[in-house]
């Protein structure tokens, strides 16, 4: 498509110099009556149409330039496109999956912490049975001094 256009281009930068020339013929040629004139003036038509096809010419070939610039700018663009898509999908992929992973080690930490509080909770009390029951049993053991 991009070769096509360049081609076209060329094409109508040709039929414009064409059409031009024909113009200023035509001007040129009602304009003068005289045959010496006509000489002159058909060496000034000639430096004048070389001048305008030199000028389409440098039109054209900057016109190609820079759309071959934009074309690299264009698959430059996508390039840069294409890689932010993948990290993005990249880091997304990571991101649930870090999320499962804290749900998971979430619901494993709140097990375990209900587990280890009534374990905790048990033992404190069988600690705080024995040494109730402990002092107790020194109180009658070794009675007050008298």
């Amino acid at each position: 498509m991009f070769i096509n256009t360049l081609h076209f281009l060329k094409k109508y930068t040709k039929v414009c110099v064409y059409l031009s020339t024909f113009i200023i013929c035509l001007y040129l040629c009602c304009v003068g009556s005289l045959v010496s004139d006509e000489k002159q003036s058909a060496v000034e038509l000639d430096a004048v149409l070389q001048h305008h096809q030199d000028m389409q010419e440098k039109l054209a070939e900057e016109m190609l330039s820079l759309a071959r610039s934009l074309k690299n700018n264009t698959l430059a663009a996508q390039n840069v496109i294409k890689q932010d898509n993948q990290t993005l999908s990249h880091s997304l992929r990571m991101a649930d999956q870090n999320f499962e992973k804290l749900k998971d080690e979430s619901d494993r930490l709140e097990q375990h912490a209900k587990k280890s509080v009534n374990w905790l909770l048990w033992m404190m009390l069988i600690v705080v049975c024995f040494i109730f029951i402990s002092m107790i049993l020194f109180i009658r053991i070794f009675p007050k001094l008298k």
